[in-house]
């Protein structure tokens, strides 16, 4: 096949065509401009294929009264933001008390959908508006997480660690009466929760849960709902609700660990269930947190940690997941630290799933994209560059460029490419593109520290465009 090129100059500088130099005496000298490097575009070399991108939650958070959904609210998320995955929780009240005393008898009337439990989050009854309406407007891919068991299956009756502290204790092969841990007598008991919440969230909602995580941030026994695992308890666990689900017919995705921070604690988890065959046939992909040791101030911009994860599953066709960050600062900084974040997933980890914590909260701050008053943050705009459009389905393909502040993504779907470039040094950059495709020109949206992903002028083949310091540059191939 002929390779076709197609050379694009990003300038510093507005929407021009490339015209000649005017050589008159009377002539204004043109600004300087930065000498081009190029940045190749290699449709022939591919690598993931995106499933989408997301966050968790409501318009305002389940811990609070809501308002939880408005057509505002859905319209934002869906239509502007561009939101394909939307992440849930499987609530601590969903089955505050036992449905029967036999594992393998589902009563589904027995679940609690509508009361409010002092000390849980909202009931699930209350969830379902949100979740449907964000369904008709366009989410299909929709994935949920055990934060607790429900106080009844665990050793100590809670769905915390009944302190204010968070800790990372070793599992205990003997648990006592103050063990944040699920009892292994009620493995089973669990699985029937989980058989029982697919079953409802698909007869609510009106579409199969595609993914749940069996217990977010495993390692972990923090003051909110928690519960801890070891590598072997979970992978135990994965065997008896992966079993439990293929006798059920249920098509929901087991993914893990969740976990984050400190690269050998994530794999300690993560292995057992990869080299078990029967646990490993339950897991639909492998997910981590982008998060550091805390668990609260961001890192995903370590490339080797994600090379490293990234080939974990590998060897068994799974994909790697992101399913959790934030903490970024609530300004133009946070927002290309989180463009940085969001590249060095993409580009290293080969991640085909990018889900921030969490859409929306009453205050807009460091852990939200935007607040429940419709208040939406730069972390949003810089987001939207991805998730707008970079579409389901859409595969990465090669970009490079010599150039270190430039951080170049190319994806290919339905034979059109798109290109996010994130420009994260401090002057404006001059970029060459060139590469094979069948675009010859190209839709342009960017956010810098004054626009917010702002929609330019369409880009022919030989014409220039801005590329600004600190600024993020999305190329929408037309035919």
């Amino acid at each position: 096949m002929m390779t076709r090129l197609f050379p694009i100059l990003l300038f510093g500088g507005n929407l021009v065509a490339c015209q000649p130099t005017d050589s008159g005496t009377n002539a204004t000298p043109a600004p300087a401009r930065p000498t081009p490097v190029e940045l190749t575009l290699d449709a022939g070399k591919t690598y993931q294929t995106i499933t989408g991108f997301g966050g968790f939650g409501a318009q305002d958070v389940y811990w609070s009264s809501g308002p939880f959904t408005s057509e505002r609210f859905v319209r934002d998320i869906v239509t502007d933001l561009g939101c394909t995955i939307i992440r849930d929780e499987l609530p601590t009240s969903f089955e505050i008390e036992n449905d029967n005393a036999d594992p393998a008898v589902t009563d589904l009337s027995r679940y609690n959908l509508d009361r409010r439990i002092p000390g849980h989050h909202a009931p699930f009854g209350e969830r379902v508006p949100h979740l449907k309406a964000l369904r008709q407007a366009g989410v299909e891919t929709f994935i949920a997480s055990v934060w607790s068991p429900p106080p009844w299956m665990k050793w100590n009756n809670r769905i915390d660690n009944g302190t204010q502290q968070n800790s990372a204790p070793a599992y205990s092969r003997n648990p006592t009466a103050n063990s944040n841990q699920l009892k292994t007598e009620n493995y089973a008991e669990f699985a029937e929760m989980c058989v029982a919440y697919c079953r409802i969230f698909k007869r609510e909602v009106g579409v199969d849960l595609y993914g749940l995580s069996l217990q977010n941030e495993p390692r972990f026994s923090q003051f909110y709902q928690s519960c801890v695992y070891d590598g072997e308890a979970l992978r135990d666990l994965v065997k008896v609700v992966g079993a439990r689900f293929k006798q059920e017919g249920i098509a929901t995705k087991l993914f893990l660990p969740e976990d984050v921070g400190w690269l050998d604690g994530v794999r300690n988890m993560t292995m057992p269930t990869l080299n078990d065959p029967e646990a490993r046939s339950f897991v639909g992909m492998i997910a981590t947190h982008g998060y550091a040791f805390d668990g609260v101030q961001p890192a995903s911009t370590d490339a080797g940690t994600w090379q490293t994860m990234s080939g974990w599953g590998k060897p068994y066709n799974l994909p790697l997941w992101m399913t959790e960050t934030s903490g970024f600062k609530n300004n133009h900084e946070g927002a290309m630290s989180l463009a940085k974040a969001m590249y060095t997933a993409l580009r290293y980890g080969n991640v085909s799933a990018w889900v921030f914590w969490t859409l929306s909260t009453g205050t807009l701050d460091e852990y939200s994209l935007m607040n429940s008053q419709g208040e939406k943050s730069k972390r949003y705009y810089v987001s939207r560059q991805f998730y707008r459009y970079v579409r389901p389905g859409a595969v990465r393909v090669e970009a490079n460029t010599t150039d270190a502040d430039l951080l170049p993504l190319a994806f290919v779907k339905d034979g059109l490419p798109t290109l996010v470039i994130s420009n994260v040094g401090s002057a404006e950059k001059a970029v060459f593109v060139k590469g094979d495709g069948v675009s010859t020109q190209y839709q342009t949206y960017r956010t810098s520290a004054t626009e917010d992903c702002k929609e330019g002028a369409v880009v022919k083949v030989g014409e220039s465009i801005i590329l600004p310091a600190r600024s993020v540059l999305t190329l929408v191939g037309i035919k």
